[in-house]
């Protein structure tokens, strides 16, 4: 339903969320002193206030636990991408090892696989759609040449053994990425968290003060509910929004194969000098 929201600038969607909340609190404290006398509302400041607390108090201590859970989340997330990467730099360096043509076999289909993850994988996540199984089909045929290749001596035999490890290691990186990219707070959460902030903000309309004090206290107490929520959002999903988790760490590890490679190249043989 607030799909649009996550691909909205975070300028954007911190000004619409403060500015509803801030619009909707003061027309809120104009349809209160009209319906409610002064009076009224000053003999029950005390009961409103203690009420008013205990909610603060529960709304802030639900939020704080949400924001802490969807950053733990965010660090998951940047670490299985760091893993991944990772995972790919020690295949290709021991790869160096073997002979070919299974060694240019696997550096290609890692830049094939680097290539997938960061063209087409990462927009992907980035629109919230859903990612195909091709980066798996690499996995699985860099398995299988690993597999295929003909063991000639004990050190080959380890090299392989720790590039099969590595595979995994790629494979359940990749597998984590993938479902922290589908991660989002569930609607229940949602639910309590609005219902909370109204709450909060609905307890502060009821005071009896003067006018302008009483509007200065509703615009802080929404601008914080606001903040509040705009966190929430932008925390929400790790690979959506303006501020997200980018495949440097994989663009890292394809720079270094270019580089690696151009300077591997066979220098050009001179052309021969006519007489």
């Amino acid at each position: 339903m607030f799909e649009f929201l996550f691909h909205l600038s975070d300028v954007a969607l911190f000004f619409i969320i403060s500015g509803t909340a801030i619009f909707i609190s003061i027309v809120a404290i104009f349809l209160v002193r009209h319906v409610i006398p002064l009076r009224l509302r000053l003999q029950d400041n005390a009961v409103l206030g203690n009420v008013c607390n205990l909610v603060s108090l529960i709304y802030g201590v639900l939020a704080g636990l949400t924001a802490l859970y969807l950053i733990n989340n965010l660090s998951y997330t940047s670490d299985a991408v760091q893993r991944e990467a990772n995972s790919v730099a020690n295949i290709y360096r021991d790869a160096a090892w073997l002979n070919e043509p299974t060694q240019s076999i696997m550096n290609t289909e890692l830049k094939k696989y680097l290539n997938q993850t960061i063209n087409v994988e990462w927009p992907l996540m980035k629109d919230g759609k859903d990612v195909p199984h091709d980066g798996d089909l690499i996995i699985n045929n860099i398995a299988d040449q690993l597999h295929a290749y003909s063991k000639i001596d004990p050190s080959e035999l380890l090299i392989q053994r720790d590039m099969l490890e590595e595979i995994k290691s790629l494979y359940n990186a990749r597998q984590a990425r993938i479902s922290m990219s589908n991660s989002e707070l569930s609607a229940e959460i949602w639910e309590v968290i609005l219902i909370g902030t109204f709450l909060t903000l609905g307890i502060n309309f009821l005071f009896g003060m003067n006018f302008y004090l009483h509007i200065f206290t509703v615009i802080s107490a929404a601008l914080m509910a606001a903040s509040m929520i705009f966190l929430l959002l932008t925390l929400d999903r790790p690979f959506q929004g303006e501020f997200v988790i980018e495949p440097d760490a994989l663009k890292s590890v394809l720079v270094l194969m270019h580089e690696n490679e151009i300077a591997h190249a066979p220098a050009p043989v001179p052309a021969p000098v006519k007489p």
